[in-house]
C-alpha cells in the first residue's frame, strides 16, 4: 500500500480546499449574472410597454411595426429611455408582449384593409416573404423586427415591381401569415444541406449564363404574377440554358417570349457539393413540396 507524506497529503488538502472556494465563489457570481439579467429584462419590458403607449397612436402593435412613421417614433421613445436599445430587441419584445396579453395601452384605431390593393400585390408579398425566409431561414414576425432584414425584404419585393407600395406589401404579407398561406415547407426545414439562395433576372442569365452554378438545384421562375415554374436539375446552367433557349415546357416557352425579361427573375436553391441534393429522389421531393405550396402557374399541364 502506497504511503502519502505528510506534506503531499497537505498540499492535496491545500488543492481541495482552494477548488471548493474557487466554486463556492462561482455560484454566487451565476447567481448574480442570472439576477442581472432577470433585471434588465423586466427593464426593457417596461421601457418597451411604456413607449409603446406613448408611440402607438391608438393603432395595434401590427401598425406599429409595419407601418413607418409608427415604427420611428416607437424606437425614439425606447432610445431616450434606453439610448442603447436595440431595434430588433424592442420589436421583438414588444410582440411577445402582446402575445403575453401584457400591454395596458388601448387599441382604438383601425385601418381598413385596402382588398383590392392587397390583393394585388399579394404575390409579390408571398414571394419576397419566402425569398427573405429562405435565405435567413427565419419568420415574417422576424423579418419584420430585424431592420436588415426588413430591407432585405424591402429590395426582394422592388426586385420584382420596382413601383410597389411597400406598406401594403408588409401588411399582406402579414395577412398572408395570419391565414397560415407562409407556413414553412417540411422539406425546406429538414434539409438545410449548406443551402443558399440566390435570385437573377432572366435578363441577366441570358447575358451571363455562368451567373447558373454547374452543380445539383432547384429553380423557380417568378414575376409579378407570382411563381411560373418550378424545376430541379442536376446541372442549374446546362438546365437554364435549355429553358432560355427554348423551354421545353411550351406554356412557360410561350410565356418567356411574350414577356420583359427584365420582369422574370430565377431564384436558385443551391446546396454544399457533399450534401444529399445530388440524388434525384431528394431534390424531387424539395421540387415537390415547394409545387404544392407555392402553387406555380405552368408546372400543371394545360
Amino acid at each position: 500500500m502506497r504511503v502519502y507524506s505528510a506534506k503531499v497529503c497537505l498540499r492535496w488538502w491545500i488543492c481541495l480546499f482552494g477548488l471548493s472556494s474557487l466554486l463556492a465563489s462561482v455560484r454566487p457570481l451565476d447567481a448574480a449574472c442570472q439576477v442581472a439579467q432577470t433585471t434588465e429584462s423586466r427593464q426593457l419590458k417596461e421601457i418597451v410597454a411604456t413607449a409603446f403607449a406613448a408611440a402607438h397612436a391608438g393603432y395595434s402593435v401590427d401598425e406599429v411595426l409595419l407601418d413607418d412613421e409608427l415604427q420611428a417614433a416607437f424606437q425614439q421613445a425606447c432610445s431616450e429611455k434606453l439610448p442603447d436599445a436595440d431595434p430588433e430587441e424592442c420589436n421583438w419584445t414588444l410582440l411577445n408582449l402582446r402575445k403575453a396579453g401584457r400591454l395596458d395601452a388601448k387599441t382604438t384605431k383601425t385601418r381598413d384593409r385596402d382588398e383590392p390593393s392587397q390583393e394585388a400585390v399579394r404575390h409579390i408579398a408571398e414571394i419576397a416573404a419566402r425569398a427573405v425566409q429562405d435565405r435567413h431561414r427565419t419568420s415574417i414576425d422576424r423579418v419584420m423586427a430585424k431592420p436588415e432584414w426588413r430591407a432585405d425584404f424591402h429590395a426582394a419585393a422592388q426586385e420584382i415591381s420596382p413601383e410597389v407600395d411597400l406598406y401594403t406589401v408588409r401588411k399582406t404579407a402579414f395577412q398572408l401569415r395570419k391565414t397560415r398561406e407562409l407556413k414553412p415547407e417540411l422539406i425546406t426545414r429538414l434539409a438545410d444541406w449548406g443551402r443558399e439562395v440566390t435570385t437573377h433576372s432572366l435578363e441577366q442569365l441570358r447575358e451571363r449564363p455562368e451567373l447558373a452554378p454547374e452543380q445539383p438545384g432547384v429553380y423557380l421562375f417568378r414575376d409579378a404574377t407570382g411563381y411560373l415554374y418550378i424545376g430541379e436539375a442536376a446541372d442549374l446552367r446546362k438546365r437554364l440554358g435549355q429553358h432560355l433557349a427554348q423551354s421545353d415546357r411550351q406554356s412557360l416557352a410561350s410565356y418567356l417570349s411574350e414577356q420583359q425579361a427584365g420582369s422574370i427573375t430565377i431564384e436558385l436553391h443551391t446546396f454544399a457539393i457533399d450534401s444529399r441534393i445530388k440524388e434525384l429522389s431528394v431534390r424531387r421531393a424539395y421540387e415537390s413540396e415547394l409545387i404544392r405550396s407555392r402553387n406555380p402557374r405552368f408546372n400543371i399541364r394545360p
